[in-house]
């Protein structure tokens, strides 16, 4: 997980998982472009944990080697992964959904 002062929510897809969660032929739609590179996608993904659900979470492309999720504090109580981060969050996107590590 990324520790900042604000703690932003957001994840950023490998390859592999975008592909699973948008569909094979689907790429990441700049929609804002932020420094390094990076932008904010135009799709958007759900997040489920053992305690909740969060619809609406962006998406940071490029696409990255590893999945990295990012949560605010109170993300993982509404989640249910500050208890229990071995559990895990699940990725829900158009095309599928993916289990990924929860934020350490």
């Amino acid at each position: 997980m990324l520790h900042k002062p604000h703690r932003p929510r957001y994840v950023r897809l490998s390859a592999e998982h975008c592909r699973a969660l948008l569909g094979p032929a689907a790429e990441l739609e700049p929609w804002m472009v932020i420094s390094g590179g990076r932008f904010v996608a135009k799709q958007r993904l759900a997040m489920i944990g053992p305690g909740g659900r969060i619809d609406g979470v962006a998406i940071v492309g490029p696409a990255v080697t590893e999945t990295e999720v990012s949560l605010a504090g109170q993300d993982e109580q509404r989640l249910g992964v500050s208890a229990d981060p071995s559990r895990g969050v699940i990725l829900v996107g158009p095309a599928g959904e993916a289990k990924v590590a929860a934020p350490e």
